[in-house]
């Protein structure tokens, strides 16, 4: 059975598809059902939002126990909110690792931080233990970001940043 699983890049023409209809979060899990660990580029994160995120997340992500996402965006609303949705949508999860891509001062945030502090009043990953973050600048969303993870993580142990 495949237990981790790492994506490092895909192919331009999987994230220029505009075809799907669906969500493509079903669609990359759908063979993947005793996956624990998951290993993404936050580019990945551009392809899961295509055609919509599902109200029901994909059943491969009850087990995961660890999820790292590395060159995640924080300029895009939709690569934000996909990463939101993966991260809640982990019961199991205890290890979350994040690499921010570098985000420009003028760049436009305000859709993002608005979302962000939407989320953290929801519930999150309840399980959550251990939090590493880098290429972390303090910017306005990335704190928010922070304010989500210690908002949806109550039993939460160990942070480094």
């Amino acid at each position: 059975m495949l237990e981790k699983v790492t994506v490092v890049i895909l192919g331009r023409r999987l994230l220029t598809d505009t075809s799907p209809v669906c969500s493509n979060f079903p669609k990359f899990f759908h063979y993947m059902p005793s996956l624990l660990e998951l290993d993404i580029c936050g580019t990945l994160l551009e392809y899961f939002i295509k055609g919509g995120l599902p109200e029901s997340p994909p059943t491969a992500l009850n087990n995961i126990k660890s999820l790292n996402i590395s060159s995640m965006s924080l300029r895009s609303v939709k690569v934000v909110s996909s990463a939101v949705y993966l991260i809640r949508s982990c019961p199991k999860l205890q290890d979350l690792t994040l690499e921010f891509y570098q985000v420009w001062v003028g760049d436009i945030v305000e859709p993002v931080v608005q979302l962000l502090r939407a989320q953290s009043s929801s519930s999150g990953a309840v399980k959550l233990q251990r939090v590493q973050v880098n290429m972390f600048t303090g910017l306005e969303m990335e704190m928010e970001f922070m304010k989500f993870i210690l908002a949806s993580a109550p039993v939460l142990e160990e942070i480094f940043i």
